[in-house]
């Protein structure tokens, strides 16, 4: 590794002939052989900042030798110096005294490092942040050390003091993101956790931490004749106007719960527990996170930063685009507009996605390219302006140590800065800062969407009794058959009309919503049409700000919204349910990837893995059921997934949340109860959810089954149970998880009526009793469902004893005729008992699916051991029967069912009443005849028929 001598002497600059410096370096002692031979090449860094001057004159000997070292040896020995502070035997002067010289040493280093090329500014605020920390570790490891053995508390001495007090400190802001700037404050927050303090049973605990703080801070930051440590604000705490500045963490969080600001969630988001109890941060953070990260997203959120962004403008006269007199930070183009840009993505999506609860704001722009929210070029592109913003930042700041992030207003004047740069001259770099300050704005533009972005739409007027003549023209050309209803419409929206318009605040984001929206709904086939279903989607909304600023954000939401109003009334009323049941809709991955189980269930542990509490674990089940079925129902709709994708992507689902929901059933209830000794348990599935052909609207076949070992009679909790008593308790637990209504609805509905005894027998069975009943008493049609079961879930090797033992049962020896006998008379009971309403009766028409089902199960009842499938879903048993000879034309049976399956797939995910045909909207027909390649209903309804006619014949013919 190299010097520091060898960068500086490579160093060059034009700048730096002003003679005052010149005679004050040369008043240097010259003993120090590094320095001087680097003299020339540090004459225009001291010449042009007396702040670095001052440091290195006050540390010549040191600062020489460190010129023969690496950089990063020098600093990581600052670092070893700081941390080890608290253990020297100085009284509090002295440890000013110390950590004040340290930090000059700091700044010296890091200042000729970066401004030589030896180290960059993403180094110099990384070095600072954690000198931060050590710095105010060994500060309170010193006060507590001396407070706690004042009040006789007696400590661990193999363990910091500051470790063992309950008082943790959080870095917020640039120092939590460790990316402190040169001459930064440092935002803390303080509190102290009662259940780790030693001292929670003293009367004035609260003002022992506050002492303790207020002391702290003031080693910090108060100056003497050597400096300062780090300015430090402490009002990011809460209410800072009213609370001291240390808090309970209970009441920290409390306050948070209740009160918390937008603007604090995105101050939050860099935090990181720096000094003190690490731990007790830790965990508090842990707490906090639903506060910062919202379990839906939360596009309102742009408003409110945008909110700020005015008011940060508006308090520091921030100048617009000039180079000259430019806030680095906080100016159009500048370091403030990268971080929001990330921090709102953040805040949008870092509820659903932990990849983006990352703390530096660099590392934020990349994990916003890899989960596909922004392009990789714009990520790369806005790190390295970052960068190039935070180094003049630093540079102007290490003039004189000054907390100020304005560039001179003369050329003169940053002359002195450009000359700490790899400029040649001021005027390249005063192109090179413009071309920065552009590129971020054009970015920070295309989240910030403005309010006037529609042009021509724009100077629509609903107000008035009369028709605007030009809005109404304007409506015309644009495909509105009767623009005068458009109007009414639109006022009705504009004067409070319906729950969702009446606040302010929602209709100043539908206001600045209409043109745009006006514009995506003039692209739908019928506009009139279409802007009447949104008229009325928004007459039964309940609230509307959350939605509205989600759909002003998100262009291409608008359109897919619109196009579900059209086709897709079912879909229309979840989100009137839920509205945050879109926000999956959001997420770029739902336009350019088609998920898999794995990525599901991987999507389940970020969200459901972040539960505190059984209930919350119950509730965010049904949040992430209810929008994944939303997601899937859009990929149907959007075309991005077809019948047989959608039933798979239905099924893993309904099986991944099954397990999840089971697990935290189980843990529950053991705790009351304990556990069976020995016992093993498993979930079988049945019908749809078994053959991996679920739909929207499925519910859950499935039962219970148990193996204890003898001698396991009852459970070994506080609280015991007999064991069949204890499984079928669990069961009824697990299935009101499920289906019980909470806040957040319904999971799915249940199906038990496949246990053995059908609704007479217990809930729970154990694999002995349900072998005995499938063998002895059970009917040919609980067979032919027991055809598809499939184990979903099992402990041990019980999965594989019960599919040994349905294979077992059904490649048993069958009376054929019985079996013949059987299966037509159920058929056609069910042809009797429920009467198929049409040909759209996919599911119960003769001929229908059932039929197929029907030859599938037969098929597997008479000829298990000849086809050798069990527990396979009816297509694979048709190509078993084929490949047997049992059956021909297979292929036929297989189009039919896919058929029946897009069919169904569609009206479960689009109609609340999948067959009344004079219910659905022309969109719908739309959809449905393009996605089965069908040039209109009357043709598709006249193949369904024939298919219908033929798959009965085929029943007939197969089933004798």
């Amino acid at each position: 590794m190299q010097s520091l001598a060898s960068y500086v002497q490579s160093f060059n600059s034009s700048f730096g002939n002003d003679m005052a410096w010149e005679g004050a370096l040369s008043s240097i002692e010259v003993p120090l052989e590094n320095l001087q031979n680097c003299k020339d090449n540090l004459r225009p860094i001291f010449a042009a900042a007396p702040y670095l001057f001052d440091c290195a004159h006050t540390h010549l000997s040191w600062f020489d030798s460190a010129l023969t070292r690496p950089v990063g040896d020098t600093i990581a020995s600052i670092l070893s110096e700081t941390e080890g502070a608290a253990s020297l035997d100085l009284d509090e002067l002295g440890l000013r005294a110390h950590l004040r010289q340290l930090k000059a040493k700091m700044a010296l280093i890091s200042a000729v490092a970066e401004i030589v090329g030896a180290s960059t500014a993403k180094d110099t605020t990384e070095w600072l942040a954690l000198f931060a920390d050590k710095s105010l570790d060994a500060a309170l490891d010193f006060l507590v050390t001396n407070r706690f053995a004042e009040l006789g508390v007696e400590l661990d001495p193999a363990f910091s003091a500051a470790r063992q007090s309950g008082l943790t400190v959080l870095a917020l802001g640039k120092h939590g993101g460790l990316e402190l700037n040169y001459s930064s404050d440092i935002d803390v927050v303080t509190f102290y956790d009662l259940t780790r303090s030693p001292i929670a049973d003293n009367p004035r605990v609260g003002r022992i931490y506050e002492k303790l703080v207020r002391d702290l801070a003031a080693i910090m930051q108060e100056r003497d004749e050597n400096g300062y440590v780090f300015r430090t604000d402490l009002r990011l705490r809460p209410d800072p106007g009213s609370t001291p500045v240390a808090i309970s963490t209970g009441a920290a969080l409390a306050y948070y719960e209740s009160r918390g600001q937008n603007w604090e969630r995105a101050a939050w988001i860099k935090a990181r527990p720096c000094a003190g109890d690490i731990e007790a941060g830790e965990l508090f953070l842990k707490e906090l996170a639903p506060f910062i990260w919202r379990k839906h997203l939360d596009f309102a959120t742009i408003g409110d930063i945008k909110t700020i962004k005015r008011q940060i403008n508006t308090a520091k006269n921030v100048a617009g685009r000039t180079v000259l007199g430019h806030n680095v930070k906080l100016g159009s183009g500048g370091i403030r507009e990268i971080e929001f840009f990330a921090q709102v993505q953040q805040l949008i999506a870092g509820g659903r996605d932990p990849l983006l609860r990352t703390r530096a704001t660099c590392d934020t722009l990349n994990a916003l390219a890899a989960t596909n929210w922004i392009s990789a070029d714009v990520a790369h592109g806005l790190i390295d302006r970052y960068w190039f913003l935070r180094s003049v930042e630093n540079r102007v700041q290490m003039l004189n140590d000054e907390q100020t992030h304005v560039l001179p207003d003369t050329d003169q004047q940053l002359e002195p800065i450009v000359a700490l740069l790899p400029f040649d001259d001021v005027e390249t770099f005063k192109t090179a800062y413009r071309e920065c300050l552009d590129a971020v704005v054009e970015h920070y533009g295309d989240l910030f969407i403005d309010d006037e972005e529609d042009g021509e739409l724009d100077n629509l007027v609903f107000t008035g009794s009369d028709d605007d003549p030009s809005t109404w023209t304007k409506l015309s050309e644009i495909g509105f058959q009767d623009p005068s209803e458009a109007i009414r419409t639109i006022k009705r929206w504009h004067y409070g009309g319906y729950a969702a318009t009446r606040a302010d605040k929602a209709r100043q984001t539908l206001t600045a919503l209409i043109p745009s929206l006006l514009r995506n709904i003039s692209n739908a086939r019928n506009a009139d049409e279409a802007l009447r279903h949104f008229d009325f989607f928004i007459s039964k909304l309940p609230a509307g700000v959350q939605l509205f600023a989600l759909l002003h954000s998100n262009q291409r939401l608008q359109q897919v919204l619109i196009d579900f109003m059209a086709a897709a009334p079912r879909m229309t009323d979840a989100i009137l349910r839920r509205v945050h049941i879109v926000d999956g809709l959001i997420d770029p991955a739902f336009y350019d990837e088609v998920p898999s189980a794995q990525t599901i269930d991987t999507r389940a542990q970020e969200f459901l893995g972040e539960a505190r509490s059984y209930e919350d674990l119950i509730d965010r089940a049904r949040i992430f059921g209810q929008e994944q079925i939303f997601l899937i129902s859009a990929g149907l709709v959007a075309g991005t997934l077809n019948a047989e994708a959608a039933a798979k992507q239905y099924s893993a689902l309904a099986e991944i949340l099954l397990n999840w929901v089971f697990e935290a059933v189980r843990q529950e209830f053991e705790r009351k109860y304990g556990q069976v000794p020995g016992a093993q348990v498993a979930l079988l599935a049945f019908g749809k959810m078994a053959s991996r052909e679920m739909n929207a609207q499925s519910d859950l076949d499935f039962i219970l089954i148990y193996d204890a070992p003898e001698g396991s009679d009852a459970s070994d909790g506080e609280k015991q149970l007999a064991t069949s008593h204890y499984f079928i308790r669990l069961t009824q637990r697990l299935v009101a998880a499920i289906s019980a209504p909470t806040a957040e609805g319904v999971l799915y509905e249940t199906d038990m009526r496949l246990r053995p005894s059908g609704n007479a027998g217990p809930l729970a069975t154990s694999l002995r009793g349900f072998s005995r009943y499938q063998r002895e008493d059970a009917w040919t049609w609980e067979h032919m469902a027991l055809s598809r079961a499939r184990v979903v879930l099992a402990d041990g090797d019980l999965d594989a004893r019960i599919n040994n033992e349905i294979a077992s049962i059904l490649s048993s020896p069958r009376d054929r005729q019985k079996l013949v006998t059987d299966v037509r008379e159920m058929r056609q009971r069910l042809l009797e008992e429920r009467p198929p309403k049409s040909v759209w009766d996919i599911k119960l028409a003769n001929g229908g699916l059932i039929d197929l089902e029907f030859i599938a199960q037969f098929g597997q009842l008479a000829h298990g051991q000849k086809i050798a499938a069990p527990q396979v879903p009816p297509i694979e048993v048709f190509q078993a029967l084929e490949k047997a000879k049992l059956i021909e034309d297979a292929a036929r049976l297989i189009e039919t069912h896919a058929l029946y399956n897009t069919v169904l797939q569609l009206t479960a995910a689009c109609q609340n009443e999948t067959v009344k045909v004079d219910n659905w909207g022309d969109g719908f027909v739309e959809l449905l005849t393009r996605t089965t390649n069908f040039p209109s209903l009357d043709m598709l309804q006249d193949e369904l028929a024939q298919r219908q006619e033929n798959s009965a014949l085929r029943f007939d013919q197969f089933v004798k």
